[in-house]
């Protein structure tokens, strides 16, 4: 009894030292990565990766646990955002999900694992231009101490994650070039935009809540002018800055009768000037396509604009449906 006591002792300290060898060999660090590349503008790409609640188009562990309970905090799209998941142990766990760094090109986020057990690792995604398409990277890192990152001997995390990122991004691929106009589509042209006056209301605004700040606003705004309003209303765009997620606009309508105004509006005068102008039919949230075409158009001419003029011909109330809706985009060129 003596002698197996002391051989499982031996045995035991044997492989403890093993491991602590494999350890000592082994990095603390591993990192896993997948890119394809989609036939869509880079814009289109990077709002699905920087959005949580877009997530549910193309995560696969939202595929595999559809029932997970999501729960989104901060400003979408923008640093200190997060979700929380809370799904079927055995499948998905629950965690915790936060963007801690962001810019028009990539995305890093810090992930809180809580079940089936804890621990902390990194994720970063990439949206690139590449070749009129992006090329869209999705990776995650983790720090394993000593002598936990042993067990990078016999997980081959190429393996374990690898596919997981590969089904991701393949889904993304096929929700975004679904659901983005092709720029095919997009008809750019050179105009001579007449003189106008526009009426409204300028604010620098966050771009999330462009959609309520224009809803809100174009009531009360054509409640105000009145028979004064000669076009359709219309939104102008002077910055639009990807930093900080703002956009210096205005919500207005044209007019003619300049007397009277209700006090806190703007009086703004744009042309005659040349523009470039494309038509786009559809919701706003998919026009970016448009944007793309007309500042590809402007950038192999080596033009700048002044002020960009979305021209809502068909919109709601009159159309509730928002694949009916109808745009003319102008960029006024300086």
């Amino acid at each position: 009894m003596k002698k197996f006591l002391r051989f499982l002792i031996i045995t035991i300290l044997v492989v403890a030292a093993a491991i602590l060898v494999i350890a000592l060999l082994e990095p603390n660090d591993f990192t896993v990565s997948r890119t394809v590349v989609i036939n869509a503008p880079k814009e289109a790409v990077f709002e699905q990766m920087v959005k949580y609640k877009n997530w549910t188009h193309w995560s696969p562990w939202y595929k595999l646990d559809s029932t997970m309970k999501l729960t989104y905090n901060g400003e979408e799209g923008a640093v200190g955002s997060s979700y929380h998941w809370v799904g079927d142990e055995k499948k998905t766990g629950e965690g915790e999900m936060k963007t801690v760094t962001i810019n028009g090109t990539s995305m890093d986020c810090e992930l809180h694992f809580l079940k089936p057990f804890e621990s902390k690792a990194k994720s970063f995604l990439i949206a690139k231009d590449s070749a009129g398409m992006t090329k869209a990277t999705w990776g995650f890192s983790q720090h394993m101490s000593f002598p936990w990152n042993a067990a990078l001997l016999v997980m081959n995390m190429e393996k374990l994650l690898g596919p997981d990122f590969e089904n991701g991004l393949k889904y993304m691929k096929e929700y975004v070039e679904k659901n983005v106009v092709p720029a095919a589509k997009i008809v750019v042209k050179e105009v001579d935009y007449a003189e106008h006056i526009f009426a409204g209301i300028r604010k620098v605004v966050n771009m999330s809540d462009i959609g309520s700040y224009c809803a809100v606003n174009c009531a009360s705004l054509g409640k105000d002018l009145g028979d004064k309003v000669t076009g359709p209303q219309s939104n102008l765009y002077y910055t639009w800055d990807t930093a900080t997620h703002s956009t210096d606009m205005v919500v207005a309508f044209p007019v003619t009768d300049t007397t009277k105004m209700a006090k806190g509006l703007s009086l703004i005068h744009v042309g005659p000037a040349r523009a470039f102008m494309a038509y786009y039919k559809g919701a706003p949230s998919k026009s970016m396509e448009a944007h793309v075409a007309i500042g590809k158009a402007m950038a192999a001419k080596g033009l700048m604009q002044q002020v960009v003029i979305e021209e809502n011909v068909v919109t709601a109330p009159q159309e509730p449906d928002s694949t009916k809706w109808e745009t003319n985009i102008y960029y006024i060129l300086k």
